[in-house]
């Protein structure tokens, strides 16, 4: 189907002449119900974009299948690789300590630390600095420890506590490929393991270096212990004389009574601050308020107006009626209540001001003798501590020595704990370097193979395999971004759009030939969009129809001159007209001349019915597009056309409009504004939704009626009953046969 330039398949305009059928299923508008605008691709959507476009796809996906295996085969040789195992324990063993629960996260921090150990660069280089290493053919013409560092795997199999080395490549190479595994593994434990049990031990000599000068320390220490003690007299300074016992009575009676004194000047200043905002703070100045008021005779009369006021309203609204008086007692309450409050304010006011100029005398004689009493509680305080410190001078001379001694003593035997903590750790080191290390080699390299021919096959056929499919994905998904129109139904549930007819593919071969039963198949097709149309008419206006499609190439020439032959066989006087003025294509569908047209009456230059030609189909009269230029175009837009709509619908049943693309122009649109609705052309595989849906909103936002849409290019099988309809010879042709 085509949509604007001429195609064989608009011969059939004039041909066919049968019935309405059941082909075309009218629908009922309806919501959107699939995102087919902006949805994602599914399983459906990419195989329609690969039935589209399946040569591309399949060219696309056998190229790079190809490619992707010729790759493989030649990066995924048969291959062997040399394997060295190094067990890394949970834990240090210990000969006779106590190392309890191991810790997995430390643990996990060891074996982490030991993959990165491996594959440092100095035992790398050590490993490469063994000899005959470097000359190894595997690493000819690299750089060893590059080389080293892209190719050498150091990992833990099932995240046990096995640490595996190796090292991969070609199978001729698995007798270098060992070398090197084992030249790693030895550096390993010549920069790793040896290292930190060399730290151990130099731990341990730095320990007995550090006990050696402890026991020193202690030695002198001890002397002067000694002499310290022979001064004094009191080799062990443990009794005390009388008179140290009575200044440390002394010294605790003295502290007991700074803190009485301490206690009764803070309870001095609680109780005044106490009293002072009782006698100075707002319920003060509220009780000297209420106090005024109750012998101010005019607080006292006003209060007195208030309650009367409020006993009457009260009566009032007991009565259950308002009336102007109410409303007066309300106010009068209100007014009342006003000048209370006011009244208080002014007297509470006034009494602040008094207060601040005239401070209590209540508040001035408890102040003042406040001040007395601390005053004194003061002094007494700094004479009980100039005696307490008196006494703590004459305790401190006669303690000095004993102190220096005591203090000497503990010096003594925190020193000699930690000489005997050194000791036992030295001793405790010396032992633990006999027992099993936590690091050990279990294994030298050891080469196997990794694949085979057939592994290398698969890997190939796989990956060709993989390669395939994600080219023919990827041509699926661009193709997908075009958004074209699959089948009927993301018209009609996905745009909203009812799908009023659907009409067959149909060949150029096919088309010339009018027993052909796709063109039956069309025929019928075409004949239930028009009982449908005739349906319409019947109860909402439907004499001028518009044509239109949201582009080029999507049947709508096919579909308005096999709609309007159609109605022309159903008896209904049929005129159809090219409003594709910029390219016409119905002068050469029936073999007119194309001046004399549309454009003609435009420009004012002929009458419209001088320039309506009847067909070969009875029932169906042409209107060209006639010569189109810019002055046509203006004229279009202009309201002339209105006249010629009117003379064409007395003169007319139906009048079907070959209207312009809507989308890029405004043709159709104009040419909708005479019309009484629109029928959309689409050409599945070839129309893009968004456009579709961008032409159904431009109709609608100048205020066309969409009919519904006909969809083109839908693949059929003619129905038995309409061939066998076809080979009927007519009853009237053959009474005229003659008989034998």
């Amino acid at each position: 189907m085509i949509g604007g330039p001429l195609s064989p398949s608009d011969a059939l305009v004039v041909q066919g002449n049968g019935a309405p059928s059941g082909l075309a299923i009218p629908t009922a508008p309806t919501i959107a119900t699939q995102d087919v605008l902006r949805g994602g691709m599914d399983a459906n959507t990419l195989l329609h974009a690969l039935r589209r476009r399946w040569l591309l796809a399949t060219c696309v996906g056998l190229v790079l299948g190809l490619l992707t295996a010729a790759l493989l085969w030649f990066n995924f040789p048969a291959s062997s690789s040399a394997t060295a195992l190094f067990r890394v324990s949970n834990q240090q063993e210990s000969i006779f300590m106590d190392i309890g629960r191991p810790n997995p996260q430390a643990y996990e921090i060891l074996k982490k630390t030991q993959l990165a150990s491996l594959k440092s660069w100095f035992v790398l280089n050590a490993a490469v600095r063994k000899p005959g290493v470097a000359s190894l053919s595997v690493l000819a013409g690299e750089d060893p420890i590059e080389w080293l560092t892209e190719r050498l795997e150091a990992t833990y199999p099932q995240q046990g506590e096995y640490l595996s080395i190796s090292l991969s490549g070609n199978e001729e190479d698995s007798a270098d490929l060992v070398r090197l595994v084992d030249a790693v593994a030895a550096a390993y434990k010549d920069e790793v393991l040896f290292k930190e049990k060399s730290r151990r031990l130099s731990t341990r000599d730095m320990l007995n270096r550090s006990l050696t000068s402890v026991n020193d320390d202690i030695t002198n220490k001890w002397d002067e212990y000694i002499d310290i003690a022979k001064e004094s007299e009191r080799p062990q300074a443990t009794t005390r004389d009388a008179t140290t016992e009575l200044l440390m009575q002394e010294i605790s009676s003295l502290q007991k009574q700074r803190v009485a004194y301490e206690q009764r000047m803070y309870q001095m200043q609680t109780d005044y601050a106490l009293v002072k905002g009782r006698l100075d703070g707002p319920a003060a100045v509220e009780m000297q308020v209420e106090e005024a008021l109750q012998t101010d005779l005019a607080y006292q009369n006003l209060q007195s107006a208030l309650a009367m006021a409020q006993a009457s309203q009260l009566q009032a609204s007991g009565s259950g009626r308002r009336s102007r008086a109410t409303a007066g007692i309300e106010r009068r309450v209100a007014d009342l209540q006003n000048q209370v409050d006011s009244y208080r304010n002014a007297l509470k006011q006034r009494i602040q001001r008094e207060r601040m100029s005239q401070p209590n005398p209540l508040l001035r004689q408890y102040t003042k003798e406040f001040q007395t009493g601390l005053n004194a509680l003061r002094m007494q305080h700094a004479g009980v501590v100039r005696s307490l410190q008196a006494a703590m001078q004459a305790l401190n001379k006669r303690m000095e020595r004993s102190v220096a001694l005591d203090t000497l003593g503990v010096k003594l035997e925190q020193l000699q704990q930690i000489a005997n903590d050194m000791s036992m750790k030295s001793q405790s080191l010396e032992i633990e370097e006999n027992a099993p290390q936590q690091i050990e080699q279990v294994q030298q390299a050891v080469a196997s193979k990794t694949s085979s021919a057939m592994q290398q096959y698969a890997i190939s056929t796989i990956g060709g395999l993989a390669a395939f499919a994600l080219g023919c994905v990827a041509v699926g998904y661009l193709e997908f971004r075009s958004r074209r129109l699959n089948g009927p139904e993301e018209v009609n549930e996905g745009l909203g759009i009812r799908v009023i007819g659907t009409l067959p593919s149909l060949s150029s071969r096919h088309a010339l030939d009018p027993a052909h039963p796709i063109v039956a198949q069309l025929t019928e097709s075409i004949d239930g969009v028009r009982t449908i149309l005739m349906h319409d008419s019947t109860s909402k206006r439907r004499q001028v129809v518009l044509v239109t499609s949201a582009a080029t190439m999507e049947g709508r020439t096919t579909v308005a001159s096999q709609l309007a032959a159609s109605l022309a066989r159903a008896g209904r006087r049929t005129l159809l007209v090219d409003g594709d003025l910029r390219r016409p294509a119905l002068y050469a569908l029936f073999d007119v001349p194309l001046e004399d047209g549309l454009c003609e009456v435009l420009r004012a230059e002929v009458d419209v019915a001088d320039v309506i030609r009847p067909t070969h189909a009875e029932g169906l009269w042409l209107l060209t597009a006639g010569y189109c230029d810019i002055d046509a175009i203006h004229a279009l837009a202009t309201e002339q056309m209105q006249p010629v709509f009117d003379k064409l619908r007395n003169e007319y049943d139906f009048v079907i409009i070959d209207g312009a693309p809507v989308v890029g122009m405004s043709d159709a649109l104009i040419f909708g504004q005479y019309s009484d609705g629109a029928i959309l052309s689409v050409r599945r595989d070839h129309s893009q939704m968004p456009k579709i849906n961008h032409a159904a909103e431009l109709l609608r936002d100048v205020g066309i009626r969409i009919i519904g849409a006909v969809v083109n290019g839908v693949p059929a099988k003619a129905d038995d009953r309409i061939i066998q309809l076809r080979l009927i010879t007519p009853k009237a042709e053959r009474e005229l046969q003659p008989t034998g």
